[in-house]
């Protein structure tokens, strides 16, 4: 039974709710009733309770504040808020603290008994799940067959093999292959960066482990299937007393790929290698059931090949999408995202269908676009939040989607900044032609900052990112250099000059005159007569 408890400040909504609705045909019983939050907090500790059926408003402590609370004290228990049609913004807010659905009141029976029973349906699946995978977690770790896995990859994988020696440890764990027949299967996980990003390293290994049983547990007697872990990879091996068509073969790779959905919740990949009499093809279908996945890569995930349809080695010459390159590079500098995304998308269109040949092609667009960031934006890859290598790394494992979505990432990642450094540099310029047109005003970093709509600190920091200067270093270099103009004139009084270019009193003038060119204003004036 699934235990629910009904949380409503009206006594008679928690009677209708109970009594109108036959809950025990749905396998539900009403474990505790409560008028408010605090309450309904205070039964729970000495109540199970899976399911909390609660209104958003009530005194003491309203549905929100239950709900938020419960999902810290009691995480497993799924809420379900009912609410008024004027509180939607509180039931997106309660979606938002966990809750699992809402009722709008007044909620008719039916909508009720669908919304829990609906519920109930998730309970149950997350116990099936969690059962599912203890029992998957107690088996691994009460069986970690290493010598089965290094003897089997080693008959699969080495091209050089004493059979003698393989045949003794096959016996020794036990593995018998009675039959002429063999072909072996590579299964691959779609989108494993993403699942390595999902799931923890124990997790996944758990997964493929699942995954491994699966892939055995599917061979139809009188066939044989063993299967062991190759560098993420699943090989499974299948030996056969009959010689099965390409179709059969097709049949069963479509069964491993429903029951990884079905009971793993995976996607993958499958590669058929070629069929084979005694041991020795193993390694043979091993490689060319590789071959087939890579060269049919630009398929993406779910994909099922064989490679005895394999014509993948008669590509025709091809060379790269150089003009494609030049196309997304335009839109980055010039586009936005939708423009970045089209010229993306023709690029991807233009590469050949193998893995080698379409992460090479990715790698050289990706390293093109970190080209013109530097040239562009003279910065590093700290503006990306990844390493060079990492996201080198990324696109590598990446299938073709999840390349051309990192790609994308980082094209417009890039028109962003390089749209930043333009704006930027339009500021900074209009900054300068101000400080030019008023140099010899009573001007300040902080009147400068108002003329153009930003903070002082922010001008600050624009001047030093950009001329590696301060504001009144430039200011004192342009005014000081206009008086080296007037000072030609030997008919203007040094004072004047002075409070021609900004300085109203004469003693500092000579200050920072001196400290700008070495010399006083006399001594430049009279350096100018010696020079004449």
């Amino acid at each position: 039974m699934i235990n629910l408890m009904i949380v409503d400040d009206e006594e008679r909504a928690r009677t209708g709710i109970r009594t109108l609705i036959d809950w025990a045909s749905h396998d539900v019983e009403i474990i505790a009733e409560a008028g408010d939050g605090a309450e309904a907090l205070e039964l729970m500790s000495r109540h199970h309770v899976d399911i909390l059926l609660a209104d958003i408003r009530m005194p003491v402590m309203d549905g929100l504040a239950l709900i938020e609370q419960v999902k810290h004290d009691f995480p497993h228990v799924k809420s379900v808020i009912m609410s008024g049609y004027n509180d939607f913004s509180y039931v997106k807010k309660a979606i938002a603290l966990g809750a699992s659905d809402y009722l709008l009141k007044p909620s008719r029976r039916q909508e009720i008994t669908d919304t829990v029973v609906n519920v109930v349906g998730e309970i149950l699946e997350e116990k099936r799940q969690t059962a599912h995978l203890k029992r998957l977690t107690e088996g691994f770790r009460e069986s970690l067959p290493l010598l089965k896995e290094r003897t089997l990859s080693q008959l699969v994988l080495s091209e050089e093999v004493s059979y003698d020696k393989i045949r003794d440890s096959l016996e020794l764990n036990r593995i018998s292959f009675p039959y002429d027949y063999f072909a072996v299967f590579v299964i691959q996980l779609d989108n494993l960066h993403s699942l390595q990003k999902s799931y923890t390293a124990f997790e996944l290994e758990l997964l493929k482990y699942g995954l491994k049983n699966i892939s055995e547990e599917t061979v139809r007697q009188p066939n044989i299937g063993l299967s062991f872990e190759h560098q993420d990879d699943i090989i499974a091996i299948l030996n056969m007393p009959v010689e099965l068509s390409s179709t059969e073969l097709a049949e069963l790779a479509g069964e491993f790929q429903s029951n990884a959905k079905n009971y793993l919740k995976l996607g993958i990949s499958v590669g058929i290698g070629v069929t084979g009499t005694q041991l020795p093809s193993l390694n043979l279908s091993y490689s060319s059931a590789i071959s087939a996945l890579d060269d049919h890569y630009a398929l993406g995930p779910g994909k099922i090949v064989n490679a005895q349809d394999n014509r993948a080695a008669e590509h025709e010459s091809w060379s790269y999408p150089i003009m494609q390159e030049k196309t997304v590079l335009l839109s980055v500098m010039n586009g936005d995202a939708d423009s970045i995304r089209e010229s993306l998308a023709t690029f991807m269109s233009a590469l050949p269908s193998s893995k080698e040949q379409i992460v090479s092609c990715s790698l050289a667009l990706y390293f093109a676009l970190y080209k013109l960031y530097i040239e562009k934006n003279a910065g590093g890859m700290d503006d990306f939040g990844l390493t060079l290598q990492d996201n080198i790394q990324s696109i590598s494992k990446e299938d073709p989607e999840g390349i051309k979505s990192e790609l994308l990432t980082v094209a417009v990642k890039v028109n962003e900044l390089l749209n930043a450094k333009k704006n930027k540099n339009k500021l900074f310029e209009s900054i300068l032609a101000y400080i030019e047109e008023n140099y010899y005003k009573d001007i300040s970093r902080e009147t400068v900052a108002n003329e153009v709509f930003i903070t002082p600190g922010y001008l600050s920091l624009l001047f030093k990112q950009q001329i590696k200067t301060n504001f009144l270093d430039y200011l004192h270099k342009i005014r000081i250099d206009q008086a080296c103009l007037l000072l030609k004139d030997r008919s203007r009084k040094i004072g004047d000059i002075a409070m021609k270019v900004g300085y109203n009193d004469e003693k500092y003038f000579f200050q920072v005159f001196k400290k700008y060119t070495g010399f006083t204003p006399n001594q430049y004036r009279n350096n100018l007569d010696e020079m004449a």
